[in-house]
Parts: C-alpha cells; structure tokens; sequence
C-alpha cells in the first residue's frame, strides 16, 4: 500500500508541475499579442493620415487657379481683374505676396490699369483667394498670356521646349526669351501652373510653378 501512495504521490506531483510549466509559458504570450494590437492601430492612423493629405493635396490642386489681366478696381486691399473679357474679383489676406520685378512690393503700390498675374484658390465661380499677385509688364495685344493648369508629357533640354498637356491634346512650348523656368527641375507627369504666351499661333512659357 505505501508504494501505491508513494507513486500516486509522484504522478500528482508531475501533473501538477506540467500544469505550472504551462501556465507560466503560456503567461508571457498575453504580451506580443497586446504590441501587435497597438502596431496594427499604429498603421492604420498612418494609412488615414496619409490617405487624407492625399486627399486634401488633390482638392487643393483642384481649386488652384491663374488669372491674367488690367486692375479694375482696388478697394481695401482687395481688386476686381479684368480677363480675357470676364470680371474676376480678388481677395486677400495677411499671407497673400506682391511682387514687381522680382522683388516683394506693398499692396497699395498697386494701381488700376496694371497687368498683373493672380495665383490663389477659387472660392467660388469668379471670386479668388489671392495667394499671390505679381505686376508685369504690358505687351502688345498681338501677344496672348495666360495662366494653365497642366500635365508635363515631355521635356527636351536640348530644343529648351516643354511639352504640356492641353485642351485635351499635346503641345509644345519654347522658353520666352525672360523665361525663369528651369526643364532641368521639372519631370514628366508633374501638374503645373504656368504662365503661357501666344503670338502668331506659337505657345511659348515664362513661368512654372510645380502643384
């Protein structure tokens, strides 16, 4: 009988070890299962940030505008443009820029009857937030200047030509003979705002500012 009791007492004894040696691996798991949790949570409020800059660069690209044309009118530090035959009216704020040859000018040196160029965000069908207004010189009316929204399809560095995607079709633009653009700088498939001028049927681009 002792020796029953004595190898019952063993097998208890084992069992019973076995069920701790489990129990404590089985512990630490609890651990990595909560730092997986957190990183999935982790990456996902990555995606979503992400996801909304993405987001909100294409709204922005898709309400940035160009306009070109005469100071009508100038009231409190806002102005009505006259393009292409269309009234535009300009707003602005402590942050929007004015610029005159190259260099930043107050908002009163403005004048009606200046050619200017107004790049901001459209607000609504003819009203723009004036991000910034750059006074240029008058050209002759042979000579058509406008602002563009466009795709890059091809640069040739050595022709000095950009190929835009416009009206539906490709075409090709020579630098003006002031022209600050650097092809160097630009890549295909880029949107820019450019500023394009036109006379005697040939485009040419002055500026481009990548979106």
């Amino acid at each position: 009988m002792k020796k029953i009791f004595h190898i019952l007492a063993i097998l208890t004894f084992s069992i019973f070890s076995v069920k701790t040696a489990i129990a404590v691996t089985a512990t630490p798991s609890a651990t990595p299962t909560h730092n997986i949790e957190d990183k999935i949570k982790i990456l996902v409020q990555e995606n979503l940030s992400t996801t909304e800059a993405k987001l909100k660069e294409k709204v922005n690209l898709q309400t940035m505008v160009g306009y070109v044309g005469k100071i009508t009118t100038i009231s409190s530090g806002n102005l009505t443009l006259e393009s292409q035959g269309n009234l535009i009216q300009a707003t602005s704020t402590t942050k929007t820029t004015y610029l005159k040859d190259g260099s930043t000018i107050k908002a009163t040196s403005l004048a009606i009857g200046d050619k200017i160029i107004i790049i901001g965000t459209s607000i609504k069908d003819g009203i723009i937030q004036a991000k910034r207004i750059s006074v240029i010189k008058d050209e002759p009316v042979l000579v058509k200047t406008t602002a563009v929204v466009a795709k890059i399809s091809f640069i040739d560095p050595k022709k000095k030509t950009l190929t835009l995607f416009l009206n539906g079709t490709d075409q090709t633009l020579t630098l003006s003979k002031k022209s600050t653009v650097k092809l160097d700088e630009l890549k295909i498939d880029q949107t820019i705002l450019g500023i394009v001028k036109e006379y005697e049927g040939k485009l040419s681009i002055s500026r481009a500012k990548v979106l």
